[in-house]
C-alpha cells in the first residue's frame, strides 16, 4: 500500500500548445478550459493526430499527468515525454507506451468467459462511462522540465475519433506517513426532487459525484506548513486538486482516483510535540 499523492497546481492553464489534428469547433485550446464538456476533438482516430505538445513558460516541477473526460478505449496507451529542448532530442522524461487501463483492474475470478475484456483483466467499456475515470499517470519522482509531449495512441477506438475534455499537468505531495484510518469516500448524489400534492415524485437526475474526506495525522512541521498549508493557499476551494489514495492499487484505480477541489478550507492542528495534524474533505469536479 503506497502513501496517498494529492496533485498541486495546474500547470496546463499556463502552457502554449501545439501538436496533433483536431477539430475546429472543438479545438486543441478546449483542454485548458475547466469545463468538461468543452472537450478537445480529433478529426480521425490517427495517433498522429491525438497527440500534442505542451511548451510552459518556464521549467516546472511535474510528478503527475491526467487526462479528464475522455472516451479512450480499453487497448488505448498514453506516452508522457518531458524535455528542456522543444526538439526533444534529448527527453529528461520518457514513461514509454502506458496502458490507459492496466490488466489487473477487474479480478478475473469477477469476469464471465463470455466477458470481452476476460483475457486481458482491463475495465469494461460500460465501467469506463459509469465512473468517468481520468487517466493518471504517476512519475517515479518530479522531473523539472519546460516542454512537454503527450501521444495517445487509440487507433481503434469504436467512436472513430478521440476526445479528452481536460489537461491535469502538476507538481504531487506524497505525505512522509499515510492518512489517518476511517477515510471516506462515497457519492454525493445533487438530483433534484419534488413531490406533488398527491405524493407523486418528480425527478432532476443529475450526475454523482465522488466525495473523499480523511485526516493526515502525522505530518512534520515542514511538511504541515510547506505542504498541507501551502495546497490550501494554492487550491483554495476552486483549484484542482488531484487524488490517488493508493497508486499501488491498480484494481480500485477508476474508483478511487479522481480530479475534485477542496470542499472548505481547515487549519494545521499543532496535535502533539513536533507533529501537525489536517483533515481534508475533496469532492470530484464533474
Amino acid at each position: 500500500m503506497a502513501n496517498i499523492t494529492l496533485g498541486l497546481t495546474n500547470y496546463a492553464d499556463e502552457a502554449v500548445l501545439s501538436g496533433g489534428s483536431w477539430r475546429t469547433s472543438l479545438p486543441r485550446s478546449n483542454l485548458q478550459n475547466r469545463r468538461l464538456s468543452k472537450v478537445a476533438r480529433t478529426p480521425d482516430a490517427l495517433a498522429a493526430s491525438s497527440q500534442f505538445d505542451c511548451a510552459l513558460v518556464k521549467g516546472r516541477p511535474v510528478r503527475v499527468l491526467a487526462l479528464i473526460a475522455h472516451n479512450l478505449s480499453v487497448s488505448s496507451t498514453v506516452r508522457l515525454i518531458g524535455c528542456d529542448a522543444a526538439d526533444f532530442a534529448a527527453p529528461l522524461y520518457d514513461s514509454g507506451a502506458v496502458s490507459m487501463w492496466p490488466a489487473g483492474v477487474i479480478p478475473q475470478d469477477m469476469l464471465e468467459w463470455e466477458d470481452d475484456n476476460f483475457w486481458l483483466g482491463t475495465i469494461s467499456e460500460e465501467a469506463i462511462a459509469g465512473y468517468r475515470a481520468p487517466f493518471i499517470h504517476l512519475l517515479p519522482s518530479t522531473v523539472t522540465a519546460r516542454y512537454w509531449r503527450v501521444e495517445i495512441a487509440d487507433t481503434g477506438n469504436s467512436n472513430g475519433w478521440i476526445h479528452v475534455g481536460r489537461l491535469y499537468l502538476a507538481n504531487a505531495w506524497t505525505p512522509h506517513y499515510n492518512m489517518r484510518y476511517g477515510a471516506d469516500l462515497g457519492f454525493d448524489d445533487v438530483s433534484i426532487f419534488e413531490t406533488s400534492l398527491t405524493g407523486e415524485e418528480f425527478f432532476e437526475r443529475r450526475r454523482k459525484r465522488r466525495n473523499f474526506r480523511f485526516d493526515l495525522a502525522a505530518l512534520s512541521e515542514e511538511e504541515g506548513y510547506q505542504s498541507a498549508l501551502e495546497l490550501d493557499r494554492l487550491a483554495g476551494t476552486t483549484g484542482e486538486v488531484l487524488v490517488i489514495p493508493d497508486a499501488t492499487d491498480i484494481t480500485n484505480a477508476p474508483r478511487r482516483n479522481f480530479v475534485g477541489r477542496l470542499a472548505a478550507l481547515s487549519g494545521v492542528v499543532h496535535a502533539h510535540h513536533g507533529l501537525m495534524e489536517k483533515s481534508y474533505e475533496i469532492v470530484e469536479i464533474l
